[in-house]
């Protein structure tokens, strides 16, 4: 679990008054970690090969693919955060992506990170989730 500086878990509430920016920046370092792990895992492979294939699960078309996935099965509370982090302004942009898939990306993102600061257990199911039937 992941705890603040005194040690005690993150309330829902502590963590529906940060930012989407920074649910997303935390879900995206997950995530990451996460499909690295995963990867590692199916194949031995040198470490561009690797990458290659994590960056794959790790952008912003396939991860806005992954919230179609994953939408039917959230709960009010995560269809919320979802819809506050596609909702915020937007500061950035992809060079490589339109804005409403890098946003609903970003909102993917923030959703782990809100599910990686109040519920690991949710967040597993979510995970396995978006990893079901995807080649590795």
């Amino acid at each position: 679990m992941c705890y603040n500086k005194k040690m005690e878990k993150y309330s829902v509430q502590q963590v529906n008054l940060m930012s989407t920016d920074a649910l997303a920046y935390i879900g995206d370092a997950y995530f990451t970690l996460r499909c690295r792990l995963e990867v590692l895992q199916h194949h031995n492979a040198k470490p561009a090969k690797l990458h290659l294939t994590v960056t794959n699960l790790v952008n912003a078309h396939a991860q806005s693919e992954f919230l179609d996935k994953i939408t039917p099965n959230l709960t009010e509370e995560e269809q919320d955060v979802v819809r506050r982090a596609r909702n915020s302004p937007t500061t950035t942009k992809s060079k490589n992506y339109g804005l409403a898939e890098y946003k609903r990306a970003t909102s993917f993102e923030a959703l782990l990170g809100f599910l990686y600061l109040t519920n690991h257990n949710r967040l597993e199911e979510i995970i396995k989730l978006v990893l079901l039937g995807v080649e590795l």
